[in-house]
């Protein structure tokens, strides 16, 4: 029987078998990758069928893809500028305080802008001796506003958003000595008072700053002044006064109520108005208790009028609050959080615990305690506290008011906020909007949303006591609970190893 002609039994002729086929695919592999390259790079394919279809697209811009505001302004009777309008006449005035370091703030601008009419920004610092202006980025790093002509951007989102929507709002900057790098209200600020040097300083920076964009003036927060100080205050602020009633601008400056240490009338004198700081009854630097409580900011206010012309007053309300912490026994404070509202509100929905109008104060509180044994009291201000004490400043005359602030308020604040003495204005509190806030759970980077924001109720009753003169709230007479639905946030878990 013949042999196979292909048969190979030593397989001496498979090594250049194999040679022969890997050569072949390298060829074959180089020859393919050749073609794509040269058909879909080098050259560019002519049109063989059809010439190429365009799309008329064009971008959006941001105010074309935002929701416009839901809400309008009712309370003004003209489109007169606000800072033009005396303040407390026919014509009420709302002004509201906004803030770069949190989010929550520009978020309501964007939202209620048609009810603001003046804009105060917390733009600017003077934190040292010399006067200089600073202000603070992204990251919360200080550095210098003014150098010679030169002006640095502090914010470059609200005055762009202010023109886009053609807001009728008259802005403000806002100059304390608030270090916000600390957190903290800086003492030291007497020593740039008492410097007529530092005071010049600081007017030749303001100007300049002023003159970089279409503000109306300007407004001065300037804390913890010491008693020495006081007259290098009152210098300054006649001084800058002039400065800009030369320019055609306005200055307004913020107070504390009831101080004798404040010589009002000169102040109101050498300004456009005093914005009356109606709040902090308690604060972080003492035990807990009523930020403002009824009797008391009603009591401050009738002592203004009786210090300052009403036609130089604006009061300002708070919307937020403060969450002392103390040890199980005893009452020495060990730390003091500043909470907004909807903070406020996430901790007494999970602690369980009832929220109650203090029938002494009409202000919110309620309690809780951790399972190390620290106990937390929680007072805070919010749209009922607003509506009592706006019908309260009616009946001094005082129509014209000031929100502290942007971002930290209960929201259905807003239903009131034009017309507070609107007869039945307390049943549009019943519908509590949530906050921008999200509440975290757990640790990890993957997170997962829970829950959406969903809005709450509130039980709102009058008390029959003043039901007539004008009407003060009273809420949860009946069950004791001032939400019997909670208002909450978005609720985001977190899942997975946590960033080192």
């Amino acid at each position: 029987m013949s042999k196979p002609v292909f048969y190979d039994p030593h397989r001496k002729r498979w090594p250049r078998l194999r040679r022969v086929l890997d050569v072949t695919g390298i060829i074959i592999t180089l020859l393919v990758l050749f073609f794509l390259v040269s058909f879909f790079v080098t050259s560019k394919p002519a049109h063989l069928l059809m010439p190429e279809q365009k799309r008329n697209l064009r971008t959006l811009k941001e105010r074309e893809v935002r929701k416009k505001p839901k809400t309008s302004g009712t309370h003004r009777k003209t489109a007169t500028p606000a800072s033009e309008v005396a303040l407390n006449a026919d014509e009420g005035i709302r002004a509201a305080y906004y803030v770069t370091w949190d989010a929550a703030s520009f978020v309501s601008l964007q939202q209620y802008y048609p009810q603001v009419d003046i804009l105060f920004p917390e733009w600017l610092h003077v934190l040292t001796p010399d006067g200089n202006l600073l202000g603070a980025d992204e990251t919360n790093k200080l550095f210098s506003v003014v150098q010679g002509n030169t002006v640095h951007s502090v914010d470059d989102k609200v005055m762009p958003f202010l023109k886009t929507e053609k807001a009728n709002v008259d802005v403000f900057p806002q100059i304390n000595n608030f270090d916000p790098t600390q957190r903290v209200w800086l003492t030291n600020v007497g020593q740039f008072l008492n410097n007529a040097a530092s005071r010049q300083n600081f007017r030749t920076q303001l100007m300049t700053f002023l003159g970089s964009n279409r503000f109306k003036g300007a407004a001065i927060d300037l804390e913890e002044i010491p008693l020495e100080a006081q007259p290098g205050f009152l210098a300054l602020i006649t001084d800058l006064g002039k400065d800009l009633h030369a320019r055609g601008l306005k200055l307004y400056v913020n107070v504390p109520v009831a101080d004798d240490n404040y010589n009002y009338a000169q102040l109101a004198a050498n300004s456009d108005g005093l914005v009356i700081m109606n709040y902090d009854q308690h604060q972080s630097s003492g035990g807990p208790g009523p930020i403002a409580s009824q009797d008391w900011f009603t009591s401050n206010l009738q002592q203004a009028v009786k210090d300052i012309p009403k036609g130089k007053i604006i009061c300002a309300l708070g919307n937020y609050g403060y969450d002392w912490a103390m040890p199980a026994k005893g009452s020495q404070v060990l730390t003091v959080d500043t909470n907004n509202v909807q903070e406020a509100w996430l901790h007494a929905r999970e602690s369980e615990s009832d929220v109650v109008l203090e029938p002494d104060s009409l202000n919110p509180h309620f309690a809780y305690a951790e399972d190390s044994g620290v106990r937390h009291e929680v007072w805070f201000l919010d749209a009922a506290t607003a509506l009592n004490q706006m019908r309260a400043a009616r009946t001094v005359g005082i129509r014209t008011f000031a929100l502290w602030r942007l971002g930290s308020e209960d929201r259905s604040l807003w239903a009131i906020w034009d017309n507070p003495n609107e007869t039945g204005a307390e049943q549009k509190l019943k519908a509590v909007p949530p906050g921008q806030d999200v509440d975290r759970e757990g640790y990890g980077e993957v997170l997962y949303i829970e829950k959406q924001p969903s809005p709450g109720t509130r039980a709102v009753t009058l008390d029959p006591e003043h039901a007539a003169n004008p009407g003060r709230i009273e809420t949860g007479t009946c069950r004791g609970d001032l939400f019997p639905d909670w208002p909450a946030g978005a609720e985001v878990s977190r899942t997975g190893p946590a960033h080192s």
